[in-house]
């Protein structure tokens, strides 16, 4: 995946201050489709890995994300030190996360929290909470 913003700066600066309906028609019109926003984000977030952070987590995480196109699925894949994101579905999901896309966005930038959105509703986790839980701390997203 091709990134097409550098760095989780530039993307904050791109999708924050706003809604979350405004977030992803900003990704969007700027990536081209919200496929394409979602690999650019994905792709951040394989460039923001640290081992280190995740202390021998192994898994595979998908993301199930709503956009006004329909759901697109993702996984996040971690283990033996390495992180890799693609499209699609997960094999064996350890955890499967469903949000919006503008909601995802906002998220990854720090202007809003997985408790926060859980407690609307707007973030679904099913499968191992905990390793869901403590997936953000394996980035340097700031």
């Amino acid at each position: 995946m091709e990134a097409r913003v550098k760095n989780i700066a530039e993307l904050r600066g791109l999708v924050g201050g706003g809604t979350a309906e405004e977030a992803e028609a900003k990704a969007v019109a700027f990536c081209g489709g919200p496929a394409e926003a979602l690999d650019t984000l994905f792709a951040l977030y394989e460039g923001a890995f640290v081992p280190e952070n995740a202390s021998g987590a192994q898994g595979e995480f998908q993301f199930d994300v709503t956009t006004a196109a329909g759901t697109l699925e993702y996984t996040v894949a971690v283990g033996d030190g390495t992180c890799r994101a693609r499209r699609g579905a997960a094999g064996s999901a350890t955890a499967v996360t469903t949000v919006g896309l503008g909601d995802l966005l906002l998220l990854s930038v720090g202007e809003t929290t997985g408790f926060h959105l859980s407690a609307e509703k707007r973030l679904v986790t099913e499968g191992n909470l905990g390793a869901a839980i403590g997936f953000k701390d394996w980035f340097k997203l700031g």
